[in-house]
Order: structure tokens, then C-alpha cells, then sequence
């Protein structure tokens, strides 16, 4: 969805509401640069990435309320060429809150992705991709010509990135929440499909339930969620993380699989296993702490393919600090352990940095 698109409709809508209400509108963002010191052949690397988050919101009297969301985000020297638009993205959105439940329509994660709360992570690493700015995974490949994701990088349901979409969240009742996606087209440069592929254009839709429990001597969080993609690939996610005072212990398990036979062709300019995340499977876990300004985690990540002998096994420890409302200070370490049919590879990395919010 494009953003006059977005705008469009925002202001087709609210003229449907005849009640007086109140307007307000919020900008903010964050910038991020990392230096890392390995012992592969990059040995130094830098990376910077920077997002900035606007909204326009309008509360009616009845407390619905209605907002604009437009999110550019872009990055430098990142191994990943994920964002929308390769080196930068836009999301452009509308939600409506009421008292029967959200609607989100545009640029979206899927409800499944939204509602995954497993491992606790925090600061430089703190998802499986950003180790890969520091250490190649010859499994994972993004850039302008190329697109080819031989196993998961996550454990929740990203195939669809943020593909335009309509979701729909029910209210929450006793802690539960159910979630509904549907997107007409499932390609986008943030998930996994490859633009080449004879599927990439179809359609498909995620559906997810959420739970979030207080047992008084410890919360706990839990999500599971279905997706199905052109006709008969399918994926399945849970996620559980469990809290206690400061400390957080959790994880997330995904499983991918061709349901019959694969009807789609193979192009003869693609590599073989250009799409063997369509069958795997992927899990982590996770353990992580705050204590004042100061927040760590401990996270292993670990996906495989079931028709070749691709997998990744990544360990990292990351830890922030709040040096004030503005800037954050970063340290982290990670390892890994690569293999690919063309290729294996392991190394660790030392990386630092800091963020500012604005």
C-alpha cells in the first residue's frame, strides 16, 4: 500500500463518524551504529540503521480510535538487503481500535509474527539477522538481484514480511486474543520469497491465538499460529516466555512443510535450494535480565532444512545499557556454525556500539 493510498482511506473513513473527537499526532525515532571485530575474513565491519515512526491519530468520544501510521527505516552496510526497498523501507498503515476488537490494513507484520514473544532479546544482536552483518550465513541471501533463504532465520512466521495485508485481533478476554491475516499478494523483500518464483505473487493468510497469564509468583506469555501460502506450504510457530521479577526465560519453535506434492517449477536461473526454508523447521532459547539501566540476554538459535544438509547453529550474548533518556551503549559477543551444500563456515564476533533516540 502506497502512502497516499493510506492517507486516502484514512480520510474516506473518518467523516463516517459523525461524533466530535480529538486529534493528536507523534514522531520519534532511533539511529543505531555497530562496529564488530571478527575472526572471518570481514575481521572489521560497520553497520548503521536508523528508523523514524509518525503517526496521526483521532479519538472519538466513544474511545475508538483511528490512526495513520507511515515508518521509514533504513540501513548501511548491512549484510541483509531486507528492507522494502533493498537499503530502505517504508511501512504505511491504518489501525482502527474498538470495543470489538483491532483492524490493521497496509504494511504489516502478520499476526502470528505480531503476537511471537519467545526468547528475551535485547541490544546489537538481538535477532538471529543481525549476527549476519558481522558473520556471512551462506544460507541467507539478500541483496538487489538475488533472494535465497536455504533455511528459517526465525522462528516466528516472517514468509510474508510486511507484505500489505488486512489483520484483524479480536479484544482480548481472560488474557486470550485471536488474530486473522489475509494478504492478496505474499511477496515482499522482508520475508523469504523469492520474486522470481513462479508463487511469489499468490495469496495468503495466518491466523493466531495469544495468552498472557499472572500466576502472581510468575507471568507467563504464549502465542501459536497457522499459515498457509500458495495453495498447500505450510507453517506452523509456538512461542512461550516465562517471567519472573527482572528475569525472563523463554523460546520458540517453527515448522515448515509442503503439504502433497510441489507443484511450482524450478527456474533454471535460480540455485537449487534457493527455497528450502518452504521445509524445516527452527527453534531458539533464551534467557535475559534488567536490572536498572542495564539489560543482557543469552539466545541459541538453531534452524535446519529437511531435504539437504543446510543448517545454522548461532549462540549470542548482547547487553544495553541506558546511559540517559537518549542513548544506549551496546556490547556483544556471538558464535556460529554454518553449513551450506556449497559451503560451511563458523567464527565468532566481538561487536559494540550505541544508539540514540530522537
Amino acid at each position: 500500500m502506497k502512502l497516499h493510498q493510506a492517507v486516502a482511506l484514512f480520510f474516506i473513513v473518518l467523516p463516517t463518524f459523525a461524533e466530535a473527537g480529538e486529534w493528536s499526532y507523534n514522531i520519534e525515532g532511533h539511529a543505531q551504529g555497530l562496529y564488530g571485530y571478527t575472526d572471518t575474513k570481514k575481521h572489521n565491519h560497520g553497520v548503521g540503521k536508523a528508523n523514524i515512526n509518525t503517526s496521526i491519530d483521532y479519538l472519538f468520544e466513544n474511545d475508538d480510535r483511528l490512526s495513520l501510521n507511515f515508518d521509514i527505516m533504513g540501513g548501511i552496510d548491512k549484510e541483509l538487503q531486507d528492507y522494502n526497498q533493498g537499503r530502505w523501507g517504508e511501512e504505511a498503515y491504518v489501525i482502527y481500535d474498538s470495543s470489538y476488537g483491532q483492524i490493521m490494513l497496509g504494511q504489516v507484520y502478520n499476526v502470528a509474527s505480531l503476537f511471537h514473544n519467545g526468547a528475551y532479546t535485547t541490544g546489537a544482536l538481538s535477532n538471529p539477522s543481525d549476527i549476519v552483518d558481522f558473520l556471512s550465513n551462506p544460507n541467507w541471501r539478500r541483496t538487489s538481484k538475488e533472494t535465497y533463504f536455504a533455511t528459517l532465520n526465525s522462528t516466528d512466521i516472517n514468509t510474508d514480511g510486511v507484505a500489505p495485508k488486512i489483520n484483524y485481533i479480536s479484544p482480548e478476554y481472560k488474557g486470550t486474543a485471536i488474530g486473522f491475516s489475509y494478504m492478496p499478494d505474499s511477496y515482499n523483500r522482508r520475508g523469504l520469497i523469492n520474486k522470481h518464483s513462479d508463487y511469489a505473487h499468490d495469496d495468503g493468510f495466518v491466523g493466531a491465538i495469544y495468552n498472557d497469564m499472572d500466576f502472581n509468583f510468575f507471568s507467563t506469555q504464549a502465542s501459536f499460529g497457522y499459515a498457509q501460502y500458495h495453495g498447500n506450504d505450510k507453517e506452523f510457530s509456538y512461542s512461550l516466555r516465562i517471567n519472573k521479577g527482572n528475569w525472563h526465560i523463554g523460546g520458540g519453535y517453527r515448522k515448515t512443510y509442503i503439504d502433497g506434492d510441489d507443484k511450482s517449477k524450478k527456474s533454471q536461473d535460480l540455485l537449487s535450494d534457493f527455497d528450502s526454508y518452504r521445509e524445516g523447521e527452527a527453534w531458539n532459547i533464551g534467557i535475559g535480565f534488567e536490572f536498572g539501566p542495564i539489560q543482557s540476554s543469552l539466545n541459541y538459535f538453531e534452524s535446519s532444512s529437511d531435504n539437504t544438509d543446510n543448517q545454522n547453529k548461532m549462540v549470542a550474548f548482547s547487553n544495553q545499557y541506558q546511559f540517559n533518556e537518549y542513548i544506549d551503549i551496546y556490547i556483544a559477543a556471538a558464535h556460529t556454525d554454518y553449513e551450506n551444500i556449497y559451503e560451511s563456515k563458523s567464527g565468532y564476533a566481538i561487536v559494540s556500539g550505541i544508539g540514540v533516540k530522537f
